[in-house]
């Protein structure tokens, strides 16, 4: 932790789930270097004035500041080891790797009717029924993702599938639900697991699941609210166990079931930063 007042050196590696994916050297792709070059005016909340950034960007940084990372990950941190800042104190990658993994989501108990994680080609036939969405483990950004019907799984479907299980790490299979409201909940894990809370969040994203807009949350009924806020609660505690401290955000959602409103406290964890992080907590900044 450090003073709110305190500036930083950002590292934006939004593609550390593909780096958490990979063990080895892991190097961004220059469309990834691109995609991020693109979103920093939507980030423009987490850059106050100050701050530097140390990726994407090759200008020299003031050696004074304190490193900070979307995820702490090892070429993040040698990053900013190479930029000469201060390293902040990080979980170890098996632990990001641990927690950002959809497993360890699905662990935690699943909260959509007729979910779960299947492991093998036989599991994943048996979860599906009717239209289903399937995620890889450390997908992000919409990425990672296909809908698919049972009884109709074509070839192209079933080489995703196929390539998805390939690496032993399985795939979440859901029902497909049309969303009404997305949402989510962002905090401050601390080492000793005491956690600070931000403010319910809304999101807008795409077809594709990619975030466009965060705003604070004006759409959820105290009884959601009241789900979303005890479901983190536990996510603290889970990720505290598992040795992880940092940002982290839950992500919810309501949808609707024979017309009737349903709420899912829990699809996504996201051990990391997150679009959303600095609406909820007021600023990209640790809370102390």
């Amino acid at each position: 932790s450090f003073p709110r007042a305190a500036l930083v050196a950002l590292h934006l590696n939004l593609d550390a789930e593909d780096e958490l994916s990979h063990p080895g050297a892991h190097t961004p792709t220059a469309v990834m270097k691109a995609r991020v070059e693109a979103l920093l005016p939507k980030l423009a909340g987490l850059i106050l004035p100050g701050d530097q950034l140390i990726w994407p960007g090759d200008q020299s940084v003031d050696p004074s500041l304190i490193g900070r990372a979307w995820c702490p990950t090892r070429w993040a941190l040698s990053q900013m080891e190479r930029a000469g800042v201060r390293l902040p104190r990080a979980p170890g990658m098996e632990v990001l790797r641990r927690v950002n993994h959809r497993r360890f989501c699905h662990e935690l108990g699943q909260a959509l009717p007729g979910a779960g994680y299947a492991e093998n080609a036989a599991q994943v036939a048996a979860l599906l029924v009717g239209e289903c969405l399937l995620k890889r483990p450390l997908g992000y950004a919409g990425r990672g993702r296909r809908k698919v019907r049972a009884g109709e799984v074509s070839a192209a479907d079933q080489a995703w599938i196929d390539a998805s299980l390939r690496e032993g790490d399985g795939l979440q299979v859901e029902p497909f639900v049309q969303r009404e409201v997305d949402c989510g909940l962002h905090g401050w894990l601390e080492e000793d697991g005491s956690c600070t809370w931000g403010q319910p969040t809304e999101q807008v994203v795409d077809a594709n699941g990619a975030w466009v807009s965060t705003s604070l949350a004006s759409q959820l009924s105290a009884q959601e609210l009241a789900a979303l806020r005890g479901e983190a609660a536990r996510v603290a505690a889970a990720l505290h166990a598992a040795g992880y401290f940092g940002p982290f955000g839950v992500d919810a959602f309501r949808w609707r079931e024979s017309g009737l409103p349903r709420f899912q406290p829990r699809c996504e964890i996201n051990a990391r930063y997150s679009m959303g992080w600095a609406v909820g907590m007021g600023e990209f900044r640790p809370p102390r």
